[in-house]
């Protein structure tokens, strides 16, 4: 085998393992998160949602209210908002595997 040949080899097997690890430190990371769901009302599409644990954030913005969320395990300040209505509040602990319903949310004018 040439040196070039051998050098492509060695290069797509390399590449091929760090796609393999890339998959699986995903595919845990998934296995160990949880979720949370939950109606916004009134569900208008300016409705959004943040979660916030530490310095870790992810926003989701609702659809017809309906929103859902994946969350690594741990205590999560979740804020809903929506233009013309006070932000509200709720405090989460989301654990391992778990999918949690947070039922109706109402904002307030």
């Amino acid at each position: 085998m040439t040196l070039p040949k051998l050098k492509l080899r060695t290069g797509l097997i390399e590449l091929g393992l760090i796609i393999a690890a890339v998959i699986g430190i995903h595919a845990e990371r998934l296995l160990r998160s949880g979720s949370i769901v939950g109606q916004i009302t009134p569900g208008r599409p300016t409705s959004s949602i943040v979660a916030i644990k530490g310095r870790d954030s992810v926003k989701v913005i609702a659809h017809a209210g309906r929103f859902g969320m994946e969350l690594q395990p741990g205590d999560w300040k979740l804020i809903f908002a929506d233009y013309n209505y006070l932000p509200t509040e709720r405090r989460v602990q989301v654990l391992e595997g778990q999918h949690v319903n947070l039922g109706e949310i109402r904002l307030s004018q």
